[in-house]
């Protein structure tokens, strides 16, 4: 990696910087290591959530599809009623029932108001996370890029000095915790899209809403007591965004 833009000698330092060079030498020989988890870490975290948040927003919309149609009246029991009445109207006669047509303006019942407002929003976060996602990968590649800048008459004083630069800039605007928000998120995202799952459930069946819930309801303990756990023991492994 960096390794490589250091193939090519440098330009000679000035003589009250050659004191210096070995120093220099020393430092970006130990930061080679460090770029290159970095880079490792933050490439196997984007490619880790760009493939979740794929299938999940995938899952999501295929919910979605269904949901919306909640939202606005049902052009087929429509057509259905006007049909009848069309046809009372030519058969002059009571024994075709009368199917009226609502004289109220149709108003979406709440629940699926709530069902659907949770799974669009968990479908722009996932989506928003792969967006993020690709940016790291691209912040990434200028990483790369600018920690291997080179001129042919830069010494290696001026090379090192350019690394501590784009260092300090990943550091102070935090570019490690990017891909932990973007975790962060897509938890937001499953939570919201579980509660409206419980809630779309419940106006079919209450019993398979109740065990969603219960099942639910253990998957949110065991979340919260891992997350508490490192607050407990520093050595602990189990850690999530909120820790």
């Amino acid at each position: 990696m960096a390794s490589e833009a250091r193939r090519r000698p440098f330009a000679k330092s000035r003589p009250e910087d050659e004191v210096g060079d070995g120093l220099w030498n020393a430092y970006l020989d130990t930061v080679e290591g460090e770029d290159e988890a970095s880079v490792e870490s933050w490439n196997g975290s984007t490619a880790g959530i760009l493939t979740f948040t794929g299938l999940f927003a995938a899952t999501v919309a295929a919910f979605v599809i269904e949901s919306y149609k909640q939202l606005q009246p049902d052009t087929g029991a429509q057509t259905v009623a006007l049909l009848a009445q069309l046809v009372f109207a030519s058969n002059a006669t009571p024994a075709v029932p009368i199917f009226e047509l609502p004289s109220e303006p149709f108003a979406a019942p709440k629940a699926a108001v709530i069902v659907n407002s949770l799974w669009f929003l968990s479908l722009v976060i996932s989506l928003v996370c792969a967006l993020l996602a690709t940016l790291i990968q691209e912040w990434t590649r200028d990483f790369l890029r600018d920690i291997q800048r080179r001129t042919p008459d830069m010494t290696i004083k001026e090379y090192a000095l350019n690394h501590i630069f784009v260092r300090m800039g990943v550091e102070h605007f935090k570019l490690d915790y990017v891909s932990s928000l973007i975790v962060a998120l897509i938890h937001v995202a499953v939570i919201l899209f579980i509660v409206g799952l419980a809630i779309f459930i419940h106006q079919i069946h209450n019993v398979p809403a109740i065990v969603l819930e219960t099942v639910g309801g253990v998957a949110a303990f065991i979340y919260v007591v891992l997350s508490a756990m490192p607050i407990w023991d520093h050595s602990c492994p189990y850690r999530t965004p909120l820790t």
